[in-house]
């Protein structure tokens, strides 16, 4: 785990309050599916030689912007005060795959960048539940922290039969950066222990980098987001 990810862990364990208040915290477990997107990818002219061939240019790629489904799990331990909840979560999400094709003419054949991308997230959350009835409540929300993507990427230029062989190059990559969150949902009580919530959430998951390969200066960038639902189970302490 990169250092700043776990300074930031070690930090809001420090300052949250004394759990002596039992009956104000809570623990709780989340499960989460989300549609990732990967938008303004480039790889900023290092795949091919950017020279016009026709309407199109070399090096050129076939989507600037794709999604992945990805899914998650994670916990979090939170304190009530009346309708305001603060929170420490952290999710971790495996995989969302960032897969690109670049045409490259010099080669006569497709340059692919296929990366794998698992993302953890430590966040602090507050949220709002606004009474609907003596069972159900609103939430609505936000919060910031940190996110770490770790990637695992893989070049691969084509091979042309009879010409050229396919060659393949790999590469690793971690990254941390700022994240944020807006959050939306309903809970449930079950009981004076227990609670259901069903949440919306669109989360900033940062900037995401690959390359330079081996052998190879390709490099690519992508800006990553999610839209989430995440069911969250909470046991009061």
């Amino acid at each position: 785990m990169n250092t700043p990810f776990t300074a930031l862990l070690v930090a809001l364990l420090v300052t949250l309050p004394d759990l002596a208040n039992a009956e104000d915290w809570y623990l709780a477990g989340r499960l989460s599916t989300g549609l990732a997107l990967l938008e303004d990818i480039t790889h900023k002219g290092t795949i091919g030689t950017g020279a016009p061939v026709g309407n199109d240019f070399d090096g050129s790629l076939a989507d600037e912007d794709i999604d992945d489904l990805t899914g998650g799990i994670g916990i979090a331990l939170g304190r009530r005060t009346g309708n305001w909840n603060i929170e420490a979560e952290f999710i971790w999400r495996y995989r969302t795959d960032w897969d690109i094709a670049a045409t490259t003419y010099s080669l006569q054949a497709i340059t692919n960048v296929f990366t794998n991308v698992a993302t953890s997230t430590l966040l602090l959350n507050a949220t709002r539940r606004i009474p609907i009835n003596v069972h159900w409540s609103w939430e609505v929300g936000a919060g910031i922290g940190l996110v770490a993507n770790d990637q695992e990427g893989k070049y691969i230029e084509r091979g042309v039969p009879g010409i050229t062989p396919q060659v393949e190059f790999e590469d690793e990559a971690n990254s941390t950066d700022f994240s944020w969150n807006a959050i939306l949902g309903v809970s449930r009580k079950l009981g004076e222990s227990w609670a259901l919530s069903l949440r919306y959430r669109y989360i900033d998951l940062g900037d995401l980098h690959i390359g330079p390969f081996p052998s190879r200066t390709g490099e690519v960038f992508a800006d990553h987001t999610s839209h989430e639902l995440m069911l969250s189970f909470e046991r009061r302490l």
